[in-house]
């Protein structure tokens, strides 16, 4: 009887052990199938026509704002102000009426000046599975730059080439909270598992739905895809755009000036008009006055 469980016991203990090597294994196999393709900071991401932004919950459990969330709608704005992106396809979990990941989403990057007509919602993102092949299937989407954190963009990268999505990773950095152990484990877990949704059991998305169309791009042309570090948010690509705005701004200045002096000029000085509006006063009583008296005893005769 102790032999049967001593057996037992390796048993187990060699299926956990073989368990273990398959999760490093396939970790290894979707981390390097994809690593060269994530840039290194938002600044240095490519250009594609249309930025996939994931969806997650705005707040913890336990309260206060998801570091991760506010991450990935800081590059989002960031690829928009830099011209890397023509569109952002919000996608996430809308399952009930009061959970609303894509609406949320939309709100969020219209406070952060990102107009309307840059961004498409996808109610139906309720995974980086679905999300992925309704952007490819649904919305047609054959590139793009994918926005999410460092650690989720080689399983969102791996799943994007099974379904013959061209996409590459621009890494959402949360400076304020990086992953855990907990969070970096159920990753791992779930890199194993997208191995076995994509070629063993044929995974398919909660929700497919008609085709859809992304508005036309609205941006005529885009930044090089392996951009300088040194541009900013709000700092001009090209130093000639800055020569031209700040020759503008000098020509608009000497302008006013301009026209300042002439309305000082046409403009009259207050204080003149009221001394020439009591000369007029005084010079009129006399006519006044004999107006009065002829006009007083012809009310007298009238009584």
């Amino acid at each position: 009887m102790q032999r049967v469980i001593m057996r037992a016991g390796w048993t187990i203990v060699g299926l956990l052990a073989a368990g273990a090597m398959a999760v490093v294994g396939l970790n290894l196999w979707v981390v390097m199938a994809t690593h060269d393709r994530i840039a290194t900071s938002p600044l240095t991401c490519q250009s594609r026509e249309v930025g996939i932004v994931f969806g997650t919950s705005h707040g913890l459990v336990g309260g206060g704002s998801n570091p991760h969330y506010q991450a990935r709608l800081d590059t989002a704005a960031q690829l928009y102000r830099l011209r890397r992106v023509s569109n952002l396809l919000l996608s996430g979990d809308n399952r009930t009426r009061y959970y609303n990941e894509p609406m949320t989403m939309w709100r969020d990057l219209r406070a952060r000046n990102v107009p309307q007509e840059f961004m498409t919602l996808d109610y139906a993102g309720f995974s980086t599975f679905d999300t992925l092949v309704r952007a490819h299937k649904v919305f047609g989407v054959d590139e793009a730059v994918l926005v999410t954190q460092p650690w989720h963009l080689p399983r969102a990268l791996f799943i994007a080439d099974a379904l013959g999505l061209e996409a590459v990773g621009c890494p959402a950095i949360s400076e304020r909270q990086p992953p855990g152990l907990k969070l970096m484990l159920r990753e791992w877990l779930a890199r194993a598992a997208t191995v076995g949704d994509l070629y063993l059991w044929g995974r398919k998305p909660r929700f497919l739905g008609p085709q859809e169309t992304l508005p036309t791009p609205v941006l005529s042309s885009h930044s090089s895809s392996q951009p300088s570090s040194s541009h900013s948010l709000d700092k001009p690509v090209s130093p000639a755009a800055d020569s031209v705005a700040a020759g503008v701004g000098q020509q608009a200045t000497a302008s006013r000036d301009v026209a300042d002096a002439e309305n000082a000029a046409d403009t009259p000085d207050p204080h003149a008009l009221a001394c020439q509006a009591q000369a007029s006063l005084l010079a009129s009583l006399p006519e006044v006055k004999q107006a009065l008296l002829q006009w007083l005893p012809v009310r007298s005769d009238a009584n």
